[in-house]
């Protein structure tokens, strides 16, 4: 009988995020009309590109009533047993509505990490 290598636990230290630094609190609220201008900066970002989700979201949404409005044999009409304006909700309406969630996602994801490096560059430039 052979024995067996006696099991050992093995306990991995609690993640870090990998080169990631966020901003100290201090930086950014300041009394310095410096960390403002920076805040400033960062929310007009925000803002702007919200707005730029919001705006085809909202014609997208806004598109289908229209379209039954002007059309109300949609409201009816089937395409074989589904009802027509499931076919046009499930495959025009939500995945434009998706691959705009996710745009705003990676977008909004850049803006933070400008404003990170921004932030990083200046500590480094004070240091």
């Amino acid at each position: 009988m052979t024995q067996h290598p006696r099991r050992e636990i093995v306990v991995a230290s609690p993640r870090q995020a990998a080169g990631r630094r966020y901003p100290a609190v201090e930086d950014l609220y300041s009394a310095s009309s410096y960390g403002e201008t920076l805040l400033r900066s960062l929310m007009r970002a925000q803002l702007g590109l919200s707005l730029s989700v919001l705006a085809p979201a909202a014609a997208l949404v806004a598109l289908y009533p229209l379209l039954v409005v002007l059309l109300p044999t949609l409201a009816t009409a089937t395409m074989g047993p589904v009802p027509l304006s499931l076919v046009i909700l499930g495959g025009g309406l939500y995945p434009p509505l998706v691959a705009l969630a996710f745009w705003y996602v990676r977008r909004s994801h850049r803006v933070e990490r400008r404003f990170a490096e921004i932030l990083a560059k200046d500590n480094e430039e004070s240091a």
